[in-house]
């Protein structure tokens, strides 16, 4: 019976101690972070669409802006960045982001929608070079993501009907991972751009720059251009004949 009594004393002790300890600890965590430098939160930003991708279905088209016409192309769409890339080109339509946030130790994360620093730049009059597309079948993927108009240099969560919600607000248990996309679109122009991306972690503010590598992202939007598509039967061909 003493040990009876003595474990319900002692659970008794533990539930009057718990609203007292559990704050201390989480006090203790913080500091041991601040004099270490240990950050309880990394963000990822991925550019590659071959990786922002992986796992979706395969009918992920894609646009690009070219200086001159190619003979040939890649035939997976997911390629085509890094291809254009290489031959001076940019993205056409829409740059596509994929974020990663991972969680060192137990951190509440909140992401409000970015600040977006952006140029428009001329394009010439006609528009100098031309827009590449390689079409694909299937049903538009649009995830959670934060949308960026660089038409009118705004920027907002949207669900995935495109229906503006509420910042990301999420709590990660140490190792867990949080994703979401960012999808930055343009009609028409060229756009040199980034992002200033405001993340609050454990109620501090920090601020994320997101650039291509620390060079602004540029986008080209897909008026005004001449588009041609690709076919791996028919080869190029323009989209006002088709």
């Amino acid at each position: 019976m003493d040990k009876f009594y003595a474990a319900v004393a002692g659970g008794f002790v533990m539930l009057l101690l718990t609203p007292v300890i559990h704050p201390l600890a989480k006090r203790l965590e913080l500091l041991s972070r601040s004099l270490y430098r240990i950050k309880p939160v990394s963000i990822h930003v991925e550019r590659d669409p071959s990786i922002v991708w992986a796992g979706f279905p395969n009918w992920i088209g894609a646009s690009v802006w070219l200086p001159e016409l190619p003979d040939s192309a890649p035939s997976h769409p997911t390629d085509w960045y890094q291809w254009a890339r290489q031959i001076g080109g940019c993205d056409a339509g829409m740059t596509v982001l994929k974020v990663t946030i991972t969680s060192r130790e137990l951190a509440s994360v909140v992401v409000d929608p970015p600040k977006l620093r952006y140029e428009e730049l001329a394009v010439g009059n006609p528009p100098k070079g031309v827009i590449a597309t390689r079409p694909v079948g299937g049903a538009a993927i649009d995830p959670r993501r934060i949308q960026v108009n660089l038409g009118f240099g705004g920027a907002m969560w949207v669900n995935p009907h495109g229906e503006p919600i509420e910042a990301l607000s999420v709590n990660l248990e140490a190792g867990e991972t949080e994703q979401f996309y960012l999808f930055a679109s343009a009609e028409s122009g060229r756009y040199k751009w980034h992002l200033e991306l405001p993340v609050l972690v454990d109620g501090k503010r920090k601020i994320v720059k997101i650039d291509d590598g620390g060079q602004p992202f540029i986008t080209y939007g897909v008026e005004g251009f001449r588009e041609f598509l690709w076919g791996e039967e028919e080869g190029w061909f323009d989209r006002e004949s088709a």
